[in-house]
């Protein structure tokens, strides 16, 4: 099973992506959960909370809603089925092969991660990996990767966890998570959907691999 976060930068680039994962989830050994990110959705809830007074705790939960709103429109332009459950979502990979998890409930039911926007759809999408016991997430965004200075600089092929400090294309609380769970990570640009299905192959291309060698 791979679980793929797309990010909210995808919104308007998504369609292409998600049909050559779905074609790629014809077989039985790849099984997809797809992860949306809050994209224009979640920017309206910071706006709210940076101009309008919305608490932490409301714009956690807002944020995390705004998922599944992204989620419904990447289901409306794939035809790929969506769940609100873990259980729901295993029922569909049965027969599907792939399905869009629409996290806020088990997000929010659980209310273990932090009201902060240190955390995104990029911690979400890697806790959701914990709670399948994945050792494995990939995180499609609107870059090539992880950069040694951002926006611009060196790409680089692999970045321990541990060593990603400031501000990246992953939100802050990503490696803690990623080293506390064992999950290692791969940040790749989603506008190129081979190259994501290069890492589903487990073959060389453009992206960072996060890693989790913790000495």
């Amino acid at each position: 099973m791979h679980l793929i976060k797309v990010g909210g930068s995808l919104t308007y680039f998504a369609k292409p992506l998600l049909s050559e994962l779905k074609i790629f989830s014809n077989s039985e050994e790849n099984k997809i959960i797809i992860v949306p990110g809050g994209g224009a959705f979640a920017n309206v809830v910071r706006d709210l909370n940076e101009k309008g007074g919305l608490s932490n705790r409301s714009s956690h939960k807002l944020a995390t809603m705004s998922m599944d709103l992204t989620g419904i429109y990447f289901s409306e332009i794939s035809n790929i089925k969506t769940a609100d459950n873990l259980y729901e979502a295993k029922k569909i990979l049965e027969d599907d092969n792939i399905v869009i998890l629409l996290p806020s409930k088990i997000v929010l039911s659980t209310d273990e991660l932090p009201h902060s926007w240190n955390i995104t759809s990029d911690s979400i999408a890697a806790y959701i990996a914990r709670l399948l016991n994945l050792n494995s997430v990939i995180i499609a965004t609107d870059v090539d990767g992880i950069y040694d200075n951002y926006p611009e600089g060196k790409l680089l092929n692999t970045i321990n966890a541990k060593s990603i400090k400031g501000f990246t294309s992953v939100d802050s609380y990503l490696p803690k998570l990623l080293l506390k769970h064992n999950i290692e990570c791969f940040v790749v640009n989603g506008k190129h959907p081979s190259r994501i299905i290069n890492i589903l192959k487990n073959n060389n291309d453009i992206y960072t691999k996060i890693t989790i060698d913790k000495k």
